[in-house]
């Protein structure tokens, strides 16, 4: 519905609407200075690119330049910008106010926001192209606004270009005649000084003073290192490692000497072996070696001596090369100072020089510039009038109307569920309590298959004037099992084959029956469950609701004698046992009068030697209990049970309510066997997979017309 709704409301808004035409211009915009003759380097220097196209764009959309056009087009006085209301009252106060640059009229301003809302401007990705665009329901009117706006924009940006070209070249023209006197000045001060300080060549000389004090270093950094290396030689000699050096090592002279000494020393040797130290040849052989070895130390003398006098040459040296270096650093410096004050006036001259040329330069551009009124920006398509409407989009809008009515009805169902706390599935009770679901109890359904609220027992509308009857009556609407095939007497067996499975072997005897709030039909779930019992064994229903008893009107027997009575020691147990004619094997004990203080009686000793007579006589016991959550009635009989069903509503008790219960019930240790979701429409898609007996049943005609207590209604 609400998809149909937005659809039939698009389709009626797209239809009512008129054609809009909406052609569009393109304009290239280059960056400042991209024309032949430009001031760009004076007026636009630092500028981006991609800042100067934006700005261009946003001055597209100016306001300035929108009321320029509304007041060429008298687009105030259009019907399709300013509304005809506007328009008759603007005739009828014949006071209009006379426009300025500053101050627009009423229906200037009127037009102006219309202008605002129709025009569109674009700048195409990765290109310097610019599409301007405005909406009309007249084509013609389109396609001239958007021309004009062009054209506006155009002969303004050159009009902004041609006056700042005139403002700079009045600039120049002043500026020229200060240079043109700092140029003479600078030259002849650079002249004067070079006159009194001699300097005629000053490059050729700087380089090579430059040079000579480079080689200067070179050749006193070669002495030091000479010198170092000599006197490295020195200290081998001075602490007796002479022989290592490479001067002896390496000298031919000596290494001859010392072979034919070493030879001389072994014939020596030999010789006084065989003959002694007085032979003749021995001798001879003495004297030789005496003067190989006297030619061996003058030779390493003299390499030693030449070694030092190398020394001392190079130490001289060394001092020397640093006495010239430092004698040519004086002239340096001097020269230097000249140099600094030279080159000081040498570039204030050139600077001046190159900036009268090159404003001299520009001065002439900014003439021919002005006559040629070149302009960086180029209408490449022209706005023309359409032969066909751009808009609206009716097929598209209806389409997205209807899609968007989709979506939004989903969620809408999804919002409503979401704000539905209550149990509804048995997906939703095992969700928030965890406990499985041990039976659906159907909605109860009128002969016609629409649902109807339940009818309490003593509320019909046709008595037969038989009370027992009536009673009777509306038991069998109450109680599933009296139309076996039906869905709900499937229901009351799907909850006695759960309980009896719950502990295989040895099933709960004693039940109570629970649930959070009143009017979710637990006395319902209680009478059903004992008369199914009571088909398989002898059983006791106890109505334990002392606050709002229901059971014996039910079964339609007499509420004279019950619980409260046994409770109160006023009767006993036989006396308030009262037997059903049709059901051999159940047995109920209604509540009996509303007791002051009812939740002292289900918490009093008295109780449990009820529920033990009762253990002891029957096989299974079902009690029926006050809500769980406003009183303590049902706490109290916990002690007192084998097991506990909780029953909830479908649709009405809240996940709050059953997570609560489930809470106390955990609290006090209780033996919770499950959950019974009562009052489920079994024909809703939620338990299509769920029930396809049950829907078997309504096929063919099983449909129900019983009804369940809903105790909310019964006061």
């Amino acid at each position: 519905m609400f998809a149909l709704s937005v659809t039939m409301l698009i389709t009626i808004l797209m239809f009512r609407t008129k054609n809009l035409y909406e052609p569009m211009a393109r304009l290239e915009i280059d960056p400042p200075g991209s024309e032949m003759f430009s001031l760009r380097d004076l007026l636009n220097s630092g500028t981006n690119d991609q800042d100067y196209l934006q700005t261009q764009v946003q001055i597209l959309g100016s306001d300035e330049l929108a009321v320029s056009v509304i007041r060429t087009l008298r687009l105030d006085q259009n019907p399709d910008i300013v509304s005809r209301k506007e328009l008759e009252e603007a005739k009828d106060q014949n006071s209009e106010q006379a426009p300025s640059g500053t101050q627009l009229t009423p229906l200037e301003n009127t037009a102006l926001r219309s202008f605002r809302k129709l025009l569109t401007v674009n700048q195409i990705r990765n290109s310097r192209l610019v599409e301007v665009s405005f909406v009309s329901h007249d084509a013609r009117l389109a396609a001239q606004t958007t021309n004009t706006l062009v054209n506006t924009f155009i002969d303004r940006n050159y009009r902004n270009r041609y006056e700042a070209t005139m403002q700079a070249s009045e600039w120049l023209q002043g500026q020229l005649s200060d240079l043109r006197q700092k140029v003479e000045q600078s030259n002849q001060a650079l002249v004067d000084y070079q006159r009194v300080s001699g300097i005629v060549d000053v490059d050729d000389r700087q380089n090579t003073v430059t040079q000579k004090v480079g080689d200067l270093n070179r050749q006193l950094t070669q002495a030091e290192a000479e010198r170092i290396q000599l006197q490295a030689y020195l200290k081998m000699i001075e602490s007796g490692n002479a022989d290592s050096l490479a001067q002896i090592r390496n000298n031919l002279l000596l290494q001859t000497s010392s072979q034919r000494f070493a030879e001389a020393r072994a014939q020596l040797a030999q010789a006084l072996a065989i003959y002694g130290k007085n032979n003749s040849n021995v001798k001879k052989l003495q004297s030789q070696a005496d003067e190989l070895e006297a030619q061996v130390n003058a030779e390493r003398q003299r390499v030693i001596e030449e070694i030092k006098t190398s020394y001392a040459a190079a130490q001289k040296r060394e001092e020397l090369m640093a006495q010239a270096l430092n004698e040519m650093k004086g002239i340096i410096g001097n020269m230097n100072e000249k140099m600094i004050q030279y080159n000081v006036l040498k570039n204030e001259a050139q600077a001046n020089a190159e900036l009268y040329n090159a404003l001299l330069g520009r001065l002439k551009e900014a003439g021919i510039s002005a006559g040629l009124k070149s302009s960086n920006i180029r209408v490449v398509d022209q706005a023309r009038v359409l032969d066909r409407p751009t808009g609206p989009h009716r097929l598209r809008n209806i389409a997205l109307g209807l899609i968007v009515g989709l979506l939004g009805g989903i969620a809408l169902a999804f919002l409503q569920e979401s704000l539905d706390n209550t149990l509804r599935t048995p997906e939703d009770v095992r969700a928030w309590t965890g406990l499985s679901s041990l039976a659906m109890f159907p909605l109860i359904t009128s002969p016609n298959g629409h649902s109807r609220r339940p009818q309490l027992p003593g509320a019909t509308s046709k008595p037969s004037g038989n009370e027992i009857q009536d009673e009777q009556a509306r038991a069998g609407r109450t109680l599933f099992l009296e139309k076996p095939r039906s869905p709900e007497a499937e229901a009351v067996r799907s909850l006695h084959t759960s309980i009896m499975l719950s502990r295989p072997g040895k099933p709960p005897r004693v039940i109570l029956v629970v649930s959070p709030s009143p009017g979710e039909g637990k006395s319902t779930v209680a009478a059903n469950l004992a008369s199914v019992l009571a088909e398989h064994a002898k059983a006791c229903l106890v109505d334990a609701d002392l606050r709002r008893p229901t059971l014996a009107r039910v079964f339609g027997v007499a509420n004279q004698s019950g619980l409260s009575h046994v409770l109160t020691g006023s009767a006993s147990l036989d006396a308030a046992l009262a037997r059903i004619p049709d059901r051999e094997n159940l047995t109920i004990v209604p509540a009996g009068p509303i007791p002051p203080n009812p939740g002292e009686l289900m918490a009093s000793e008295s109780m449990s030697h009820v529920i033990g007579s009762l253990r002891e006589r029957f096989e299974y016991v079902v009690i029926d209990s006050p809500p769980f959550i406003p009183f303590a009635d049902g706490r109290a009989l916990l002690r007192l049970t084998d097991g506990i069903v909780l029953v909830g509503r479908c649709g009405k008790t809240t996940r709050q309510s059953i997570v609560r219960s489930l809470e106390i019930l955990t609290e006090l240790h209780a033996s919770v066997l499950g959950v019974v979701l009562n009052g489920v429409d079994i024909r809703s898609p939620d338990y299509h997979y769920y029930h396809y007996g049950y829907s078997y049943s309504y096929r063919y005609g099983y449909g129900s017309e019983y009804e369940q207590v809903d105790e909310e209604e019964e006061g």
